[in-house]
Parts: C-alpha cells; sequence; structure tokens
C-alpha cells in the first residue's frame, strides 16, 4: 500500500513479556526499527517471526531510557512519518491512516496522537470536531512528521524515563506548531505491561519518575525549595520504618524515590560545574 511507504514504525523494548507481541502483528505492512535495550536475543527471534519488514533492530546491554532511545531510533528514520509505539499497545490501520490524515488537514501538525483509554488530553464537551488540537501527548504512541520532531531537538535526553512527552509537549505549545488528536484513531494501552515487572524494574521506574518530576519542575521554574527539602526527609523515614518492618516493595518504592531525588540532586551539580 502507497500509503504506508512514508511511515516508519519505531520500537522500543526492554525485557518484553512474549505475550505482548501479538500487538506487533499491526505493523506488518510497515518497515520496522527496533532497538532492545534488555540484551535479548530470544524476543527478537519471536519478532522476526511476527514481523517481516524490519530494517534495523539493535540489541543494548546498556538501558539509556526511553527519550535518548526514541531520539536514536528517529534518526534512523528515512520516511517523512515514523510511528512511535510500544508492545503493550494496540491500534490498528485504520487509525494509523487516519492519525496521517491530520497531516493533510493540518499544516502546522508535528505530532498526531489517538484517542486513548484512560487518557483524556481533550474537553468532549467543548469541541465536537473530529481533529482537535491538545496541549499534551503520551509517548506510548504517537505518529510524528520527522523533520518538525528534529526542528523542535526531539525529546530531552537529561529525563531518562517519564515527563519527557510533557516536557515535549510544552515546548511545542510555545511553538508554531501543535499536537493534534485525531477521534477517528483509537489505542488501547496498557500501561506497565511493555517490561516484566519486578524489583528491578519497579525501582528503575520509580526512581525514574521522581527524577523526572523534580527535572520537569526545575525546568519551569516550579521546583520549590521547601520541596526539595521535606521529601528527602519523609523517604528516609520511611525507608527506616520499612526495613525495621520488613516491607521489602513499599521498602523498594520509598528508596527509588529517594534515589531519585539523589540522581536529581547530582544532576544539578554537575550542571553547575559545566557552566
Amino acid at each position: 500500500m502507497m500509503q504506508l511507504k512514508d511511515i516508519t514504525i519505531i520500537l522500543l523494548l526492554y525485557n518484553t513479556p512474549i505475550k505482548t507481541l501479538n500487538n506487533l502483528k499491526n505493523y506488518k505492512k510497515f518497515n520496522i526499527i527496533i532497538l532492545d535495550q534488555s540484551n535479548d536475543f530470544e524476543t527478537k527471534k519471536s519478532i522476526k517471526k511476527i514481523l517481516p519488514n524490519i530494517l534495523y533492530y539493535k540489541i543494548t546491554k546498556k538501558n539509556k531510557g526511553f527519550a535518548k532511545a526514541i531520539n536514536f531510533l528517529s534518526q534512523k528514520v528515512k520516511t517523512k512519518f515514523f510511528l512511535c509505539t510500544q508492545p503493550d499497545v494496540n491500534i490498528n490501520l485504520r487509525s494509523i491512516l487516519n492519525l496521517k490524515k491530520v497531516f493533510h488537514k493540518k499544516t502546522n501538525c508535528i505530532i498526531a496522537v489517538p484517542k486513548i483509554k484512560n487518557f483524556k488530553n481533550y474537553d468532549s464537551k467543548k469541541n465536537n470536531k473530529k481533529i482537535v488540537p491538545v496541549d499534551k501527548m503520551i509517548g506510548a504512541v504517537f505518529l510524528a512528521n520527522k523533520k518538525l520532531f528534529d526542528d523542535v531537538n526531539k525529546f530531552d535526553e537529561n529525563f531518562f524515563f517519564y515527563w519527557e512527552d510533557i516536557d515535549l509537549s510544552k515546548r511545542i505549545k510555545s511553538s508554531k506548531y501543535q499536537i493534534y488528536l485525531n477521534k477517528d484513531s483509537v489505542a488501547n494501552h496498557i500501561g506497565g505491561k511493555s517490561t516484566d515487572q519486578n524489583l528491578k524494574t519497579l525501582f528503575i521506574k520509580e526512581s525514574n519518575f521522581k527524577f523526572g518530576e523534580y527535572l520537569y519542575q526545575y525546568k519551569n521554574s516550579n521546583l520549590r525549595f521547601i520541596k526539595i527539602i521535606r521529601e528527602p526527609i519523609i523517604y528516609i523515614f520511611y525507608i527506616l520504618i520499612y526495613l525495621i518492618t520488613f516491607q521489602i516493595k513499599k521498602l523498594n518504592k520509598k528508596f527509588s524515590k529517594f534515589f531519585g531525588f539523589f540522581k536529581f540532586f547530582t544532576y544539578l551539580i554537575l550542571c553547575k560545574k559545566l557552566k
């Protein structure tokens, strides 16, 4: 199909559960670019049986995070558009093509997004049009104009995982471009199912969510001094409580958030040294 020739699918994997791979069948007719950051050769064998048009498949041992990895994959794209998606996202061919239609109707469109269950980023009562401008998107699934994505400097690679899409949305809002949602395009995102859940994975998610929160607020001058004093003290208090009572999951969660703060504090020190 000629309609698919100018769209490349980019997939980022990390400890991907085999049961989520069935969602990838919807991308059979597209050219595919994949990065797996979990050194997983078994998943590669399974995916190659599902997707016939893989142009690039790289496996690494080091997890460099979402922002840096998606920027890396986007640089491999040779087509006008790319669809960034994940194994726990289900979006069919018709919905993908409906996203592409947005760019023909809205010349200032940089990113087109589908309706996603449990993610309401527009007010249907105020706007009954099929294609509506929105202020935010999520990185789980979006169709981007590759050149314009480069023009806004892509994702900020200081973010590891979480908040990079909110940061990009804010930068786009202040630019001459716009994010649009097409109500005729629908996706289902089963959050947290693109990666096997274990203590290590939860640590990575919790710590980097908190780091991203601090970083985003710092970038936008919304980070209050009292917050970076109060929250670490609270984390340490709960870490001691959960350590004494052997509540491992709760201990891991609070320690992860404390580590997120420590990571942000280290980031601030490095920034000042570079200035």
